[in-house]
């Protein structure tokens, strides 16, 4: 089959749309904890509303599989992008209004909208990579291209915007070194904005996409996909240890999908600040930045390179899983992790975040494109990829979140020394 390029990059910036907006609000964390009263435990917070939201998934997954009642997919995509083009032009507005707790203030606003983006993301899980089984698995690949750019995008922005640079300055009444940060280029709500234009881009692609013929050819179903979790492959004449081996593959490979995304979306995250701030700023910046442009482009690699067997998957597995040990491990030292006083402990460190996102990004197309590879029902098995996807998101994030905020495992390292 030849690749349609209008349809490719049309899936690519629909893609984007998946986690564009919760992204953004990680890439502003510079500028948003110099204003907000969380400071650096902010992260744990929003990763934590992040996984709170997998009531949408969950919602619509009883919806889908426990009733007779069939979502119309497409209506609802366009209903959903809709609604978070919406909140994420609010957010520009309304992301330092602040709301006092039992005595302490608190973002509520932001946290608010991040809940109702969340919501939007993470349903994306279970709705938009079931709805690519409609196309060609050619273009599978670009969606989860354009699930690396809904990092990158933002990241971009972030470079532009110049969040987060300071200067070391010594108080002449107490005679410690101060952090003065320079004013970015623009600021928060503006950023926002940038954003609210890419997410109307990417509502106007799926638009586009599904509705006019610039989306090229679709396998409509007009009955609802198989509603059992094991796989369909053998029949009822091959050997029981065949049917044995497939379901026993199939679990493995589910699993596989959920402790790798417990570590990408979960773990990582609540705790990349302790591990990179230490160092620096710009060690922080780079880590995210060349994390997010990495994203991206390994998941062109399983057009080239492909993994067949679960024992090559669950050697990846384990590489990616080292290096996420070695964050955790350099998050758990701060304010003193190894080499912080030289140069060499700053790369170390970004060499770490960029391989271990690489990885991730890769082995989560790699696991769709397995599962889906000569299934009859490839709706189905993308619907289970993303609801293993969210599960390992939320048990990561539901892990570290009592370790930074309730135990405080994790200490912030000071701007300056």
């Amino acid at each position: 089959m030849t690749v349609n390029a209008v349809t490719y990059i049309l899936v690519v910036i629909f893609g984007s749309s998946s986690w564009l907006s919760t992204n953004s609000i990680w890439m502003e964390l510079p500028l948003l904890t110099q204003h907000l009263p969380e400071g650096w435990s902010l992260p744990s917070y929003l990763a934590a509303v992040v996984q709170l939201a997998c009531i949408g998934p969950l919602a619509y997954s009883i919806v889908h599989k426990c009733s007779d009642y069939t979502v119309p997919t497409a209506p609802a995509i366009q209903i959903l992008l809709v609604f978070c083009t919406i909140i994420t032009g609010a957010l520009s507005y309304f992301w330092p209004v602040t709301v006092t707790v039992a005595g302490t203030p608190h973002s509520l606003a932001l946290i608010g909208i991040m809940f109702g983006m969340a919501l939007v993301n993470a349903t994306s899980n279970v709705l938009f990579m079931p709805y690519m089984s409609m196309y060609h698995p050619s273009y599978l690949t670009a969606y989860f291209v354009g699930m690396g750019l809904s990092s990158l995008v933002p990241s971009i922005v972030s470079l532009v915007q110049g969040t987060g640079r300071y200067d070391c300055i010594q108080n002449n009444v107490t005679g410690l070194l101060a952090p003065h940060y320079y004013p970015s280029r623009f600021d928060v709500s503006t950023f926002n904005l940038i954003m609210f234009g890419w997410m109307s881009l990417a509502t106007v692609s799926f638009a586009l996409l599904h509705w006019t013929p610039l989306g090229g050819p679709k396998e409509f179903k007009t009955t609802k996909s198989s509603d059992r979790l094991p796989p369909d492959e053998a029949s009822p004449l091959q050997p029981k240890e065949k049917k044995t081996h497939t379901m026993a593959r199939y679990f493995t490979l589910l699993f596989l999908v959920a402790f790798n995304c417990a570590q990408m979306n979960g773990i990582v995250p609540s705790i990349q600040s302790f591990a990179m701030l230490p160092y620096s700023q710009m060690t922080y910046h780079l880590a995210l930045t060349l994390s997010n442009i990495a994203s991206p482009i390994v998941c062109f690699l399983p057009l080239l390179l492909q993994p067949k067997t679960v024992f090559s998957m669950s050697i990846l597995t384990g590489l990616a899983t080292f290096f996420t040990g070695l964050i955790v491990t350099l998050a758990a030292a701060s304010p003193d992790p190894i080499g912080r006083e030289y140069w060499w402990g700053g790369v170390i460190a970004v060499f770490c975040s960029v391989i271990a996102s690489a990885l991730h990004s890769y082995l989560r197309t790699v696991f769709a494109g397995v599962l889906c590879e000569g299934a009859e029902d490839k709706e189905s098995r993308l619907f289970w990829c993303g609801v293993f996807i969210q599960i390992g998101s939320f048990i990561g994030s539901s892990i570290m979140f009592p370790l930074v905020n309730v135990y405080g495992l994790f200490t912030s390292a000071p701007a300056c020394r």
